[in-house]
């Protein structure tokens, strides 16, 4: 193995540590580790897959964490889950006939797009402080499958984008909003990594080495959101989202 090959993986399992821990707070871990993943010179679609695998890896250690704690309800979850899972599909099957050179330019615009939803939703306040999820079918059948396409088509900022779902539509305060995101969001990403994995889509080399660091900032992660308050790393994160946009703009156009 090449120095410069060893070097890239050792940054990629930092910024995939970071990424976890971030994401587990506040979503959108993804901004963070699909643009350095493409920087690394991974096709698009190879670098989505390869991102599912290593992500699911931290969202697990999430899940994990908050059900020893005892902090979600997974059975208030499942029709949410069941709906997620069937827009991942499908949104995962569109994107395996999506040519490589669209996905190329239009990439840079979905961040772009999410970060700018990201930085709206992080300037409101909380206003909910509801702490138990009342389901509701309805609600799920509509946003679970939408969100699951977007999930399985593309990907980051999933995990922001079902907690702000949560406060708004189902009255979650943010702390409760962010734990009950994450078993919908691994779903999703592990709906879309079956797909990914029979099409042979995902390096599995980077993904497990991004999965070690994932892991433990998901765990990490799940440690602050109950007991830290984490408003600075969420400017952390704007700084960070931010710098990876416009290097994926320089990247493909």
């Amino acid at each position: 193995m090449e120095y410069l090959t060893l070097y890239k993986y050792v940054i990629l399992m930092f910024v995939s540590l970071i990424a976890s821990t971030i994401d587990t707070l506040a979503g959108g871990g993804g901004l963070i580790t699909v643009p350095a993943i493409l920087m690394s010179g991974m096709n698009p679609i190879a670098a989505l897959g390869t991102n599912k695998l290593q992500s699911a890896i931290g969202e697990v250690s999430a899940v994990l964490h908050f059900m020893r704690k005892k902090q979600v309800v997974y059975k208030v979850l499942l029709s949410g889950l069941i709906y997620t899972a069937i827009g991942s599909i499908l949104g995962t099957v569109v994107l395996q006939f999506t040519p490589t050179h669209e996905l190329e330019k239009v990439i840079p615009f979905f961040l772009l797009a999410i970060l700018v939803y990201y930085i709206f939703h992080l300037k409101r306040n909380n206003l909910f402080h509801n702490k138990v999820l009342i389901p509701d079918n309805k609600k799920f059948l509509l946003l679970g499958t939408l969100i699951g396409f977007y999930n399985g088509f593309f990907g980051p900022g999933t995990g922001s984008i079902w907690a702000v779902v949560l406060m708004k539509y189902f009255k979650l305060d943010m702390q409760k909003a962010t734990m009950y995101a994450k078993p919908l969001n691994l779903m999703g990403n592990m709906t879309a990594l079956s797909i990914f994995i029979v099409g042979g889509k995902i390096d599995f080399v980077v993904a497990i080495l991004m999965g070690l660091g994932s892991f433990t900032g998901g765990k990490l992660g799940a440690h602050l959101v109950i007991y830290k308050d984490v408003k600075w790393l969420k400017i952390s994160f704007l700084l960070i989202m931010s710098i990876s946009t416009i290097a994926t703009f320089i990247k493909y156009y």
